[in-house]
C-alpha cells in the first residue's frame, strides 16, 4: 500500500471512530452526558455544560432536559434562548410554579418587567402561597412604575404567607415610591417589630429611607444596627452619612473617628471624611482625602462624583465637568452624571448648556427628580416663572420629601405672584429642614406679601441667627422696621449688619453646591 493510500485509510479509520458506535468509538450514554454537564456547571464552564445538555435534548427532548438546557443557557447569559427553551419545557408538561417563576426572573434580567409580571402571575395562579413569585411580581410592578400595586401585592403577601424581611423592604420601597412617606415610615416600624433581632433588616430599611431623604428615621434604624453590630464598618459609614444629611457634621465626624485605624484607610471612609471637611470649610484637607480615595479607586463612580462635587464647591466648574466626563465614560447611562454637569454649567452662567444637560438626564431616566429641579431653577433665572413652576412641581411630585424641591417651588410660586401657595411650600420645606436660612428668608417675603409683618420679622431674625452673613435679610428687616415707623430698630439692624460685615450677598443657589453626591448609589 502506498503511503498516500495508507494516510487515506488512517483518516477514514479516524472518521469512523468518530461517527460510528461499537468497538471503535462508544457513544456517551444519557447519564454520562448528564454527569459531564454537571461537572461543567460546577466548573462554571457554562458553554461546555450547554453543549452537553444540547446533545441530551437532541436524543431525548423531554421537559426535564429542556429545563436543564435553559438552566445552562441562563447561567451562560443567553437569557432569550433560556426563556424559549424553558417555555418548551412547560409545553412538554413542566407546568410548575417554579418554571414560571424562573421565566419571570429571566424576563427581569432582560429588562422586560411586563413579561416578567405575567410569568410571576402564572406562578402565583398555580401556587398562591409560592412566596418567591409574589416577591418577583412586586419587583416587576415596581420596575414598571406601579408602586401602589406593588404595595398591595406585598401587603397581601405578608397576610397570606410567612413574613420575610425582604417583603417588608419591598413594601417600604413601594410606599415611598408612591409618595406615601408616612405609611412607609410606619411600615419600617412594623418590620422591626416582626424581626427585632435582624440588624441587617435595620440597615436595609435605613438605606431605603436615605434614598428618599427620610433622614431621621434612617438615623434611628442605623443607631439600633450600630448597637447590634458595633464593629461593622458598613453600618458606621451609613450612620455617618445619615448624620451628615441631617445637618450634623460633628456627629458624623465622631462616628468616623470612632472606627478602627485600619478602616480609616478605606475608600468609603476617605470619601465621607472629605465631604465632612468640605462642609466645615476645610477645603484643602477635603481635597487631600478625596484625592487619596480617587487614587485608590480611579474608576469608582462614587469617588469621581465626590471629587467633582468638591471641585464645584471650590468654584472649579470646568474641572468638575472634566471629572464628570470620566464618570460618563464608565457609566454612560447614569442620569446623575449629566445632572451634575448641569450644576457646573449653571454656576458658569451657561444656562442653555445646563438645560441641555438636564434634558439628557431626563432622557436617561424620566423620573430623575433633581434634573427637573435644576431645570426649574434655570428657568427662574431666565424669569420664566410658569415654566419653572411646572418643572419644580414635577420634582416635588417625584420626591415629595425633599425640602430643597419644596423651597424652590415656593420661590417659583412667589415670583409668579402666588404668595399664599408659596407659603405652603416654604412651611413644608422648613418643617423637614428647620436650619435652612434661605427657606426662612423666602417665607418672610411671602408672609410680608400677605401682610403678616410680625411673623416675617421673626423669620428674618431666624435667618440672621442661622447665617449672619445673609446680607439681604438685614436689608429686608430694616425696610420693614422703617415702613412701620420703627426707625431706631431699623438703624439697629443696619448697625448689626455692619458689625457682621454682611454686605456681599451669598448665592441663593448655594444649596446646589452643598448637596452631597449621594444620588450615585
Amino acid at each position: 500500500m502506498s503511503s498516500a493510500l495508507a494516510r487515506r485509510a488512517l483518516s477514514l479509520l479516524v472518521l469512523c471512530a468518530t461517527l460510528l458506535p461499537g468497538d471503535w468509538a462508544r457513544a456517551e450514554s444519557n447519564d454520562e452526558l448528564r454527569h459531564r454537564a454537571n461537572r461543567a456547571m460546577e466548573a462554571r464552564d457554562f458553554a461546555a455544560a450547554r453543549q452537553a445538555v444540547l446533545q441530551l435534548v437532541q436524543r431525548e427532548p423531554s421537559a426535564d432536559n429542556y429545563n436543564y438546557l435553559a438552566t445552562a443557557e441562563a447561567a451562560a447569559g443567553q437569557v432569550n434562548l433560556a426563556i424559549a427553551h424553558l417555555q418548551k419545557s412547560i409545553q412538554l408538561g413542566n407546568r410548575t410554579a417554579g418554571a414560571f417563576y424562573n421565566i419571570g426572573v429571566m424576563e427581569m434580567q432582560a429588562h422586560r418587567p411586563d413579561a416578567a409580571e405575567a410569568a410571576f402571575q402564572h406562578a402565583i395562579d398555580l401556587d398562591p402561597k409560592y412566596s418567591p413569585a409574589r416577591y418577583g411580581l412586586g419587583m416587576a410592578l415596581l420596575s414598571s412604575g406601579h408602586p401602589n400595586r406593588t404595595a398591595e401585592v406585598m401587603q397581601n403577601t405578608l397576610e397570606q404567607t410567612p413574613p420575610e424581611p425582604r417583603f417588608w423592604v419591598l413594601l417600604v420601597s413601594a410606599q415611598f415610591a408612591a409618595g406615601d412617606s408616612a405609611k412607609a415610615v410606619m411600615s419600617t416600624r412594623n418590620a422591626v417589630e416582626n424581626f427585632p433581632e435582624d440588624a441587617r433588616l435595620d440597615v436595609t430599611l435605613a438605606t431605603v429611607c436615605l434614598r428618599y431623604r427620610v433622614v431621621q428615621r434612617a438615623r434611628e434604624l442605623l443607631e439600633d444596627a450600630n448597637e447590634s453590630m458595633p464593629n461593622n464598618p458598613e453600618v458606621a459609614l451609613l450612620l455617618a452619612k445619615a448624620s451628615l444629611l441631617a445637618g450634623e457634621p460633628l456627629e458624623a465626624m465622631a462616628v468616623l473617628e470612632g472606627m478602627a485605624p485600619a478602616e480609616r484607610k478605606a475608600v468609603g471612609w476617605r470619601l465621607m471624611m472629605g465631604e465632612i471637611r468640605a462642609l466645615q470649610g476645610d477645603l484643602d484637607s477635603a481635597a487631600d482625602d478625596l484625592r487619596l480615595a480617587l487614587r485608590d479607586a480611579p474608576r469608582d463612580p462614587e469617588c469621581l462624583a465626590a471629587y467633582a462635587w468638591l471641585q464645584n464647591f471650590q468654584g472649579q466648574y470646568e474641572d468638575a465637568i472634566a471629572t464628570l466626563a470620566k464618570a460618563r465614560s464608565i457609566l454612560p447611562r447614569a442620569p446623575w452624571v449629566p445632572y451634575r454637569m448641569g450644576v457646573s454649567y449653571f454656576f458658569l452662567a451657561k444656562f442653555e448648556q445646563a438645560e441641555t444637560a438636564c434634558q439628557r438626564a431626563l432622557q436617561l431616566d424620566p423620573t430623575y427628580a433633581p434634573a427637573y429641579m435644576l431645570r426649574g431653577i434655570v428657568k427662574l433665572k431666565e424669569k420664566h416663572f410658569e415654566a419653572a413652576r411646572i418643572d419644580l412641581a414635577k420634582a416635588v411630585d417625584l420626591a415629595p420629601d425633599n425640602p430643597l424641591f419644596h423651597r424652590q417651588l415656593g420661590i417659583a410660586l412667589y415670583d409668579g405672584g402666588k404668595a399664599a401657595l408659596a407659603g405652603e411650600q416654604f412651611d413644608f420645606a422648613l418643617h423637614v429642614n428647620p436650619k435652612d436660612a434661605a427657606g426662612y428668608f423666602w417665607r418672610a417675603k411671602s408672609l410680608q406679601a400677605r401682610g403678616d409683618r410680625e411673623q416675617a420679622i421673626a423669620d428674618l431674625k431666624t435667618v440672621i441667627a442661622l447665617q449672619p452673613d445673609y446680607a439681604e435679610a438685614y436689608t429686608e428687616l430694616a425696610r420693614i422696621y422703617s415702613e412701620t415707623g420703627q426707625a431706631s430698630r431699623a438703624a439697629e439692624v443696619l448697625s448689626q449688619q455692619k458689625q457682621a460685615g454682611a454686605f456681599s450677598q451669598p448665592s441663593g443657589d448655594e444649596t446646589l453646591l452643598r448637596t452631597l453626591p449621594d444620588d450615585t448609589r
